[in-house]
């Protein structure tokens, strides 16, 4: 049985979709798929990215799991209390509030205008239903079902890193696992091995495309999304898949030619 963790994605559906392309042709009925959260946000299309999702949770013959990132974390901080502003101040939040509705972004962002330096002096309330009504029910189902991490044979998939002496992670706190403790990964000496995203950690060769940073104390660093190039690793073989390159800077998304390469070696 294999396991596959796909690194962070932040709405850029075309890598996405290429990756998928790749992967999901490699996978039985008794793998499993592994998402590693921050699904939003940053790139222009959050919302294409969740239906990619969702539709392949509901049609896949194997498993798919899909684990909570810091930014899915804030997001439903702030439908549950609008008083709570990290997500929608630190988070690029209004790319994922446009990919569902523009006119919700214009209403939302006159709203913060409107209360100024309030916002963060005062706990004011920001009418955030403006954006999360028009979530589909199945979008709103997935953020709220998404789990802290994910334990396979030989493997921990988590969103950002575990405790730094490898607790049982059950009894992990939320906030270390979807951030990373200080010192992860390089002061970790767990048993298990780790993959993770959130760090935009990895490492470029000499014609600039990024790799995984690996290091030997088996930490799997996995996210190379701010590079436009959307990564999957494979276990218990190791297997990289990486998407072509697809920036959603500068140059619009869709625009920028991706580059035709495969990366499929095992480290």
């Amino acid at each position: 049985m294999a396991t596959v963790a796909i690194g962070d994605i932040h709405g850029n559906f075309l890598a996405l979709n290429d990756l998928l392309g790749r992967v999901l042709p490699t996978l039985e009925a008794e793998d499993v798929l592994v998402f590693l959260g921050d699904y939003i946000d940053r790139g222009p299309d959050s919302r294409g990215c969740l239906e990619r999702i969702v539709r392949l949770k509901q049609e896949a013959r194997h498993q798919v799991v899909t684990l909570i990132g810091n930014h899915e974390h804030w997001m439903l901080r702030s439908l549950r209390d609008p008083t709570r502003h990290s997500w929608i101040l630190g988070m690029e939040a209004f790319e994922t509030i446009a990919s569902y509705s523009p006119d919700a972004a214009g209403c939302l962002r006159r709203e913060l205008e409107c209360v100024g330096i309030r916002l963060i002096t005062e706990r004011v309330r920001i009418p955030y239903e403006i954006f999360f009504d028009l979530l589909p029910p199945d979008h709103l189902a997935f953020f709220e079902s998404l789990r802290p991490f994910h334990r396979a044979e030989g493997v921990i998939c988590v969103h950002a890193g575990v405790e730094l002496e490898g607790r049982a992670l059950d009894s992990q706190d939320l906030e270390v696992l979807i951030w990373g403790p200080d010192g992860f990964p390089d002061s970790y000496c767990g048993q298990d091995a780790v993959v993770y995203g959130h760090c935009d950690n990895s490492v470029e060769d000499e014609n600039g495309w990024p790799h995984l940073c690996v290091k030997g104390n088996r930490t799997f660093g996995v996210d190379t999304i701010s590079k436009g190039v959307l990564t999957a690793l494979r276990f218990p073989d190791r297997k990289v898949l990486q998407s072509g390159r697809f920036m959603c800077g500068g140059a619009p998304v869709g625009l920028t030619k991706p580059v035709q390469r495969r990366s499929q070696q095992h480290i």
